[in-house]
């Protein structure tokens, strides 16, 4: 089945929606399910595969969803929801009311199953003291922030099973993807951190046992590139920090190319003002690897290097940066209501999507998700008038 998920910050809640997997994406989706999590409004939400339901293996999780929700009020929420078997393709039926269970998966007599969820369920230890303003899942398959899973690399080695989530108060956290425990705290940022994403590995990157990097984008104008041990504990360290870009940063992490052993990355900036207008905002394209050490143990760091720049050709301010692979393309959305799509070498603009409309009539593009595959791809914007494009 075909999940939707919304995200509602004026009623502060999550709306599921679910269709069969017959049902054609054109047709019209219907409302499944509402849940209140901690009452404060949505920020950021990651959808994944879901693990065992309960804490016991289950058969059917394969099939099932996990939702991660980050809140206003610092709170991480798990639902878990299950679609049904026996429900027709011409009538899908509710999953089930707000629900306040807090384990196992309630069934009904149709076959359907309501959504668990568990607010909060790292524990107290796991409140954020400020606003969760981006979640990061080791194996995303989709993210209001654009941030992509982990891939696979030349070591096999498996990422570590954890998620991230990037706070106002300017920190990254490392938690546990089951048991939910807050592992460590990534620190350097100097204002809120609102993007994350994986950076992959080079072929024959034997640096770091060839795990991807996370990369977090923030408030402060910069980017930062961390390294993440393989069984997601202690020991992770900002490897480079890209500064000098105009206010807000996104980031997208990019397929290695070019030099041996060399990562790639992609930000973009929300621009400055300059009188009424506001300039300067920028896709940059960057070239990232690691630095040898002869310290035992070693040191590890980055070296990186800016390989382009394309400034000011949206009419207003970048919100949000994707990187897809079935069309080896950057997507950029922007207040000024349109979707550039470029290359992921140099950053140049291929096309243009543009909302109906000139100037002031067209949303303000907030966020940004590439989905389907190469004959069905659909890009997808989220707008400031609460409108999905």
């Amino acid at each position: 089945s075909k999940f939707q998920i919304q995200t509602t910050e004026s009623q502060r809640k999550i709306d599921i929606n679910i269709m069969d997997e017959t049902t054609d994406l054109l047709d019209e989706y219907v409302l499944s399910s509402q849940l209140l999590a901690d009452g404060e409004p949505v920020r950021c939400i990651v959808a994944t595969k879901a693990a065992a339901i309960g804490g016991e293996s289950s058969s059917s999780s394969s099939s099932s969803l996990e939702l991660l929700s980050g809140s206003q009020g610092g709170t991480v929420s798990r639902i878990v929801v299950l679609p049904s078997s026996t429900t027709p393709s011409d009538d899908p039926k509710r999953l089930g009311a707000d629900d306040d269970s807090d384990d196992g998966m309630d069934v009904e007599e149709d076959g359907s199953s309501t959504p668990v969820l568990e607010i909060q369920p790292g524990g107290a230890d796991a409140r954020h003291p400020h606003q969760i303003s981006a979640i990061l899942h080791c194996s995303s398959s989709s993210s209001s922030n654009a941030a992509s899973s982990p891939p696979s690399n030349a070591t096999n080695i498996p990422p570590p099973n954890i998620y991230a989530t990037g706070c106002k108060d300017g920190n990254v956290r490392i938690f546990d993807a089951t048991t939910h425990e807050l592992k460590f705290v990534l620190r350097g940022h100097t204002n809120a951190v609102t993007s994350l994403s994986w950076i992959p590995p080079a072929a024959g990157d034997e640096e770091e046992d060839g795990m991807p990097w996370l990369v977090s984008g923030s408030w402060d104008g910069t980017a930062r590139a961390w390294s993440i041990p393989p069984a997601g504990g202690g020991g992770a360290q900002c490897l480079c920090v890209l500064g000098g870009h105009e206010n807000t940063v996104s980031v997208a992490g990019l397929p290695p190319c070019g030099a041996a052993g060399a990562r790639m990355l992609a930000t973009v900036s929300a621009g400055a003002a300059e009188g009424n207008a506001i300039r300067g905002h920028a896709v940059r394209i960057w070239r990232l690897a690691t630095v040898p050490s002869s310290d035992n143990p070693p040191a590890v760091a980055a070296s990186y290097e800016m390989i382009a720049r394309v400034a000011d050709d949206h009419d207003g301010p970048m919100r949000d940066v994707v990187y897809d692979s079935d069309t080896d393309a950057i997507y950029t959305c922007s207040n000024d209501g349109t979707v550039k799509v470029r290359s992921a070498r140099d950053g140049t603009c291929r096309t243009t999507l543009a909302y109906p409309g000139v100037g002031g009539d067209r949303p303000m593009f907030l966020s940004l998700c590439v989905v389907g595959d190469s004959a069905t791809k659909a890009v997808i914007a989220g707008a400031e008038d609460g409108s999905v494009v």
